[in-house]
Parts: structure tokens; sequence; C-alpha cells
């Protein structure tokens, strides 16, 4: 089976067929018979044939810091599903939070000629920033806002900034935060603004909150760190997390030096994470919406792909809001 075969079944030209098939525009009448051709048929495209045509791969590059984490998943399914849709296979590169790593993962997909890349960036530093402009195929980011491309991102300071709003409403005052590295800007720095700013909006100077640093997103981490915390503010009465995961630990260490949560603490964090629901208590959290950053990125490349964007003004940015979802741990 052929594609000009599947065009006389169909009763269509070859190029038409061909614009069903790289998802161009056609009527819907059009699409509706070559898509019963199709399943009928059982017609695969021949990949080699568009390879050679086009000089890219029917492949689509994406760059994640780690797999082992709940967010990235949900944001590299999103990716997937959109582009499934489309016939184009996701190839994972994980860096392991290593810049290098990074560059390589640019570079060797580049070289092998994927047809774009969904890139999670970590950090929008100006030397990374450099080599993003650089990439020779379409590059969409997630989680991070970066000059000058096509980036998807959550309202992090927003999100921080509710559930330290939430914290104060119930009288919390003595609220303490376990964020980290501040190389990661949309986590390490701007949740950590937008709790400051909370604080500072609510007449409580933001300069009273204790802040202390996971040594990595890990639970464990956020357990560490409650426990030095638990050294230095044992008056401390509401905890706020960078991600969720992090509080869990955090619900840990309180559980572990007889605190009741929420009865004594209050703790929140921003994420998603299944684990949220099984906690003891279940965990308050800003969600995000990981799913829709992972579709929305895909869609922007594909329609990248199609060139459909060229006469638009320039890269845009599209940023996600969040749900405040009360489990009761505040």
């Amino acid at each position: 089976m052929t594609l000009k075969e599947v065009a006389r079944l169909a009763g269509v030209s070859p190029s038409s067929v061909s614009r069903y098939l790289n998802g161009g525009p056609l009527s819907g009448s059009k699409s509706a018979v070559i898509r019963r051709v199709i399943e009928q048929t059982g017609y695969v495209p021949d990949q080699a044939a568009h390879t050679l045509r086009t000089g890219r791969l029917r492949q689509v590059g994406v760059i994640v810091p780690r797999i082992h984490s709940e967010s990235v998943s949900q944001v590299t399914s999103g990716i997937a599903e959109v582009l499934s849709e489309r016939g184009y296979l996701p190839v994972l590169g994980a860096t392991g939070r290593d810049a290098a790593r990074e560059a390589r993962y640019l570079e060797t997909m580049q070289a092998y000629h994927v047809a774009g890349i969904v890139l999670m960036a970590v950090s929008p530093a100006e030397e990374r920033a450099r080599a993003f402009r650089a990439c020779s195929v379409p590059l969409v980011l997630t989680g991070q806002a970066v000059d000058g491309l096509w980036c998807v991102y959550h309202d992090d300071s927003g999100a921080m900034g509710a559930l330290a709003r939430a914290m104060l409403d119930r009288g919390r005052r003595r609220i303490c935060y376990i964020g980290v590295d501040e190389s990661d800007t949309a986590v390490g720095v701007e949740r950590l603004r937008g709790a400051r700013e909370a604080l500072a909006a609510a007449g409580t100077d933001p300069g009273s909150m204790t802040v202390e640093r996971a040594a990595s997103f890990e639970w464990e981490s956020g357990r560490d760190a409650m426990r030095r915390l638990l050294t230095v503010r044992p008056d401390a009465d509401a905890v706020l997390c960078a991600t969720d995961v992090i509080a869990h630990g955090a619900l840990l260490a309180l559980r572990e030096a007889g605190r009741r949560v929420p009865e004594d603490v209050s703790v929140a964090g921003v994420g998603s994470d299944w684990a949220d629901l099984l906690s003891v208590p279940p965990l308050t959290a800003a969600r995000l919406d990981q799913i829709r950053c992972g579709r929305e990125a895909a869609s922007i490349l594909l329609r990248l792909l199609d060139r459909k964007d060229e006469d638009d003004d320039g890269p845009r940015h599209i940023r996600l809001g969040y749900e405040l979802v009360d489990r009761g741990s505040i």
C-alpha cells in the first residue's frame, strides 16, 4: 500500500493525503474519507521517504532533568499524547540536572536530525539561553521563561503566595520555608519570592521567615531540612515547602518530633504528586497542571514544524495558572 493508492481509494489527490498525514489544512470531508481508507487498509507512511524529503526524522527530542519525578512524568505524558496524534516519536534524554549533559543532548539530538526539541529547563542562565537560541531545530522550553524563546511555564510565585496567604488566614505567624538551590529559577527563586511577597502584603516582615534549603528534590532532603529547622525554630507554626515531595519529608520529620499537623504546625507545598492524597494528613498543595504544560509545549512545537506561526511577531511565553487544593494540612 502506497500513498498514491490511498489517494486513489479515497478519491483525492496524493497531495491531499500528504497534507492529512502532516497535519496541513484540509476540509473535514476529505480528512474523514482519508482517515477511513487508512484505517481500512492499515496504511503506514514510509518514514524513510519522509526523512529523505525533509531531512528530518519524525522524532522529537524530549530533554528532562530526571526521570524519577511525578512532575516530569506528567509533562512527558502530555508531550507524548500530542505527538502520537501526529505520528511523531518522542526520544527521551535525562540530564541529571547537569548543564554539560544537557548541552550534549541538545547537540546530539540535532546531529541525529530530530524534527524539534522540547526541553524541561532548570535554569535560564545566559550561557544556557545562548545555546537554546542557537538550536537549529524548533525548540520549546517548559518550566522556565527565557527571552526570545517559546516557553510554557507556571505561575510559581503566585502558587506559593496562595499557600502563604492560606496559612496567614488561619492565624499562622511563625512561618518557615524549605526551598531548593536558587540555580533553579522557577522553583528556587520564584516560589520563595511568592512567599515573601505574600507575607509583606499581609504586614508581616518577610525577614522573619526562616529559610532552610533542601539538598535535593527528594523527600529525604525535605525530612533533613525540617529536622534542621526544628533545631533553630522549635516555635514554628507553619512550614511552606518549595515542592510537595519535599513537604512529605517535612511531614515525616514533624511526626518523628511529636508535632501534630495541622494542630501544631501547618505544612503545604507546590505540586501535584499522587502521594499528596496518601500522606498523613493528606497534603494541602498548590496544584500545577503539568500534563497541560506538556500538551501546550508539544502543540506549539508541531505548529512551528508546520510553519503556521512564521508570520507571528516572535516567540511567546505561555504562563499556566495553579489550583489551591486544601486537603487539611494547614
